[in-house]
């Protein structure tokens, strides 16, 4: 069982960069579940407890509304994984998760899933890249939706209205309540402060800073500060609550990120000041500033 538990995790896009000795030790202490045809593994509402890798079988998930209707999100099949979303926010779960033929489950506790998160930063890396591929796939479904709806002679045009009416009450309904939220009218600092590389390089030294890397995700694996954690404006709410949420508000912080064409360490900054962080400053001359006095940097290694 161990080394099939092994086999799985390797076969794993999440885990199978772990350490061998970290790998071996998950592979000993990992739960194993099986599960029959049409068995419900966990439904909308439950607590989120586990993670699950699928080492044989097939696992539907989905979405049902207040009318019975289900929307297939996806068939999750040996090696990949599912149940990680709720454990990274904390709240109940939001979709369904059931066998559609007898499956064979690893089972990764939260306290387990929690350890390993801390302890292997790159593992968050891996999450990000698979929620990336996610928002992509989510957006062209979107798309060859309204498309359909477009071309549908039953939709009229107060349809519409009536659809983009209820969004934005939804989205001001959502903003209003999170303590995260956005002020629908921000002040924006007059001027914002910046950092000299030969400063932030003492911060950095002593850890005194956390340096934020606001480049989009193609130029940051080119290459970046060593230790700079990749917070692109898109994935901005996600990185956010993995990394900062509960953070000191008086931390220091670095970003850097500008380029000929847009200034996205502005973006990420002025983010971050709306979300009560008062110590953000942006690295003056940038990437380049910080190479020029032959600081460290690191290349990400392809995959």
């Amino acid at each position: 069982m161990e080394f099939e538990n092994l086999r799985i995790l390797l076969k794993n896009s999440v885990f199978r960069d772990l350490p061998p000795e970290e790998l071996d030790e998950l592979a000993r202490t990992v739960k194993s579940r099986v599960v029959g045809p049409d068995e419900i593994i966990f439904k909308e509402g439950d607590a989120p407890d586990a993670f699950y890798i699928i080492s044989s079988g097939l696992v539907r998930i989905f979405v049902r509304n207040e009318d019975r209707i289900e929307r297939e999100l996806h068939v999750c099949g040996p090696g990949e994984h599912f149940g990680e979303v709720a454990l990274w926010t904390g709240e109940t779960r939001t979709d369904n998760a059931i066998s559609v033929d007898e499956a064979h489950l690893i089972v990764i506790t939260k306290e387990q899933f929690d350890r390993l998160l801390r302890d292997h930063p790159d593992l968050f890396k891996n999450f990000v890249r698979q929620v990336r591929g996610w928002l992509l796939s989510d957006q062209e479904i979107i798309k060859q939706e309204a498309d359909a709806v477009i071309r549908s002679s039953r939709v009229h045009w107060y349809d519409f209205v009536l659809i983009i009416g209820v969004s934005v009450l939804m989205a001001l309904t959502f903003n209003f309540s999170n303590p995260y939220g956005i002020p629908l009218i921000p002040e924006r600092p007059e001027a914002v402060p910046s950092i000299s590389a030969v400063a932030a390089m003492e911060d950095y030294r002593q850890g005194q800073t956390l340096i934020v890397d606001a480049m989009p995700d193609n130029f940051y694996q080119q290459r970046h500060i060593k230790g700079a954690i990749n917070m692109t404006k898109a994935l901005f709410d996600f990185v956010y609550l993995m990394s900062f949420s509960e953070g000191d508000k008086n931390k220091k912080i670095v970003v850097y990120g500008n380029t000929i064409s847009r200034p996205y360490d502005l973006e990420i900054v002025d983010k971050l000041l709306l979300r009560g962080y008062k110590n953000v400053k942006v690295l003056d001359g940038g990437l380049r500033a910080w190479e020029a006095n032959g600081y460290p940097v690191e290349k990400e290694a392809s995959e």
